[in-house]
């Protein structure tokens, strides 16, 4: 069984509250609901609140079966359930991590979501070899991923990912980011953007486009400047629970 099947600190999360507001968790590309664990526990200590979190098509599985979902199988997840929360739930809010960030701003444009949280939401990335993903895929479907550094203070549990990731997924990842960068405007709630200042993965404009296009009034910008890409996971997610929380109970 793969490593990220049988770790239950991966499998979707859920912490009952009051059903009057529901938080819906997003994790991001390859990886699982355990990256978002510890700040789905910190909120519903913090508020009070319905929390849920969802397992995206493909993940948590194989990168050979990643292969077989595309940017539409995804959103429609993120989609469903939402639809599900807000039909137990009075209002429901969204927090998204890194491509879950991306997704959650999609949400944002097609759903009525009372708060969104966008934490390193992935609008642009560092890899700049991977625009030639949709060339690449049907003659290298797979490239090996180094393990990185982890950072000081880190939960390196939570954060099981693919040691390989599909060259497709990346190409479905790519159209994604464009049709949301496309469409910020769309976006009219409140919105939280947290961007990671040791993040090696997504740049930091990505940050800057949000808070620019988005139509929401007010748009809040939280600096963590000593947290890598997964910063729900690194030495400030102590701070970054505090003010998730506050923001979403204000």
């Amino acid at each position: 069984m793969p490593a990220m099947m049988s770790n239950p600190l991966c499998q979707p999360f859920e912490f009952w509250g009051d059903h009057a507001h529901g938080v819906l968790f997003i994790h991001g590309f390859t990886a699982s609901p355990g990256t978002l664990y510890p700040l789905g526990k910190d909120i519903s200590a913090r508020t009070g609140f319905y929390v849920r979190s969802i397992l995206l098509p493909g993940h948590g599985t194989t990168p050979e079966e990643m292969r077989r979902y595309n940017a539409e199988d995804w959103l429609r997840c993120a989609q469903a359930a939402f639809d599900q929360m807000r039909r137990e739930c009075r209002v429901v809010s969204v927090i998204g991590l890194s491509m879950g960030g991306t997704l959650a701003l999609r949400l944002a444009e097609t759903r009525p979501v009372k708060k969104i949280v966008c934490i390193a939401a992935a609008l642009s990335v560092y890899n700049r070899k991977s625009i030639f993903a949709n060339w690449l895929w049907p003659f290298v479907p797979f490239i090996e991923n180094k393990p990185g550094k982890e950072a000081e203070n880190f939960l390196a549990e939570y954060n099981e990912t693919y040691s390989r990731t599909p060259v497709r997924s990346v190409g479905e990842l790519n159209k994604l980011m464009k049709i949301t960068r496309r469409s910020l405007a769309g976006i009219h709630c409140p919105i939280m953007v947290v961007r990671a200042g040791k993040d090696e993965t997504v740049r930091p404009e990505s940050a800057d486009w949000i808070m620019k296009g988005v139509s929401s009034s007010e748009p809040f910008l939280l600096e963590l400047p000593q947290s890598p890409h997964v910063c729900t996971l690194g030495p400030e997610r102590e701070q970054l629970g505090e003010k998730v929380a506050s923001f979403l109970k204000a």
